[in-house]
């Protein structure tokens, strides 16, 4: 009873579990959460298959019912860091606010260790290859060293850039170390120009397809390619030139005149507002009704292949 009396007497803050600073038993905590979860993980490898999906959906629904409950929730709208909470509802409100970061760093930490599994899965399965000297084995080694050569000049420029001032050491080329040099040429220099090429390659394999698919075999497909071919034509600079001086001809260069709508802006104009971004807007529409209808299924656990292990 005296210790009841003397908590009553305490001045009143909050200070939930998320709300709390790192203090000196940081390190305690994560090494206490990273030795839970492996011994949890542990469990789960030594549970029967069929028990494994009601465990996994049940963190899965847990998971996905903070995001939901905290879009749906009242949440507090400027929010001193001394204020305490009035009533239920403030409480969850307050209580999700400080939860969420906690929750995003989390889903980081998961994010992680799903990067290093792949990259795990990837240098097993290539490292296999290159010691059996399987077929293409070679392209295996080139992957593995292009890896490694990559993540640490990657981390290693990142850190001369992080501790160093960002500024300087990219305004000034003699700031400028082996490193950053490696890192430009990896990355600028041929990463994203083989992404870049890749892509130009893919563009002709789009457009053969295009070719086969515009054949003009039904009123559709009719459509379909007359308004390809007056897109395409009014995106060439000369033509669509030529055309509008014709159109001046006619006109007389009156901007009144109702035969200016026969421009080829002014119908590719039309055909792209009035068209092409509603049919656009309306897909997009239908994919997220259908990503939405999966993710509740996957939430709710009625996508077996979802939360399955």
């Amino acid at each position: 009873m005296k210790f009841l009396t003397q908590l009553a007497q305490l001045p009143p803050e909050y200070n939930p579990f998320w709300a709390k600073e790192p203090g000196n038993d940081a390190l305690l905590w994560i090494f206490l959460t990273i030795g839970v979860g492996i011994v949890g993980m542990l469990l789960l490898t030594r549970v029967p298959t069929r028990a494994r999906r009601p465990i996994v959906w049940t963190f899965t629904f847990l998971s996905g019912a903070f995001y939901v409950i905290y879009y749906l929730w009242p949440m507090p709208i400027d929010r001193d860091a001394r204020e305490i909470p009035q009533g239920f509802v403030e409480q969850g409100g307050f209580f999700m606010k400080d939860a969420l970061p906690r929750v995003a760093d989390i889903a980081n930490v998961l994010t992680f260790l799903l990067l290093c599994l792949g990259i795990f899965s990837l240098t097993k399965i290539h490292s296999a290859r290159v010691v059996k000297k399987q077929k293409d084995w070679f392209f295996s080694v080139v992957l593995l060293v292009a890896m490694v050569v990559m993540v640490i000049v990657g981390y290693w420029d990142y850190i001369l850039k992080e501790f160093n001032d960002p500024n300087a050491l990219l305004t000034k080329a003699e700031n400028w170390g082996t490193v950053n040099y490696a890192y430009d040429l990896l990355f600028d220099g041929l990463i994203q120009q083989m992404d870049a090429a890749m892509f130009s390659m893919i563009a002709f394999f789009i457009l053969s397809a295009a070719f086969r698919a515009f054949r003009i075999r039904s009123v559709e497909a009719t459509v379909m390619m007359a308004s390809a071919i007056l897109l395409m034509i009014s995106l060439m600079g000369a033509v669509d030139y030529q055309w509008s001086e014709l159109i001046k001809g006619w006109t007389g260069d009156d901007p009144a005149h109702m035969l200016n709508n026969l421009n080829l802006s002014q119908i590719s104009g039309w055909v792209k507002n009035y068209l092409q971004i509603p049919s656009i807007r309306a897909l997009e529409f239908g994919v997220g009704l259908g990503a939405l209808a999966m993710g509740l299924r996957i939430w709710l656990g009625l996508e077996r292949g979802g939360v399955s292990v």
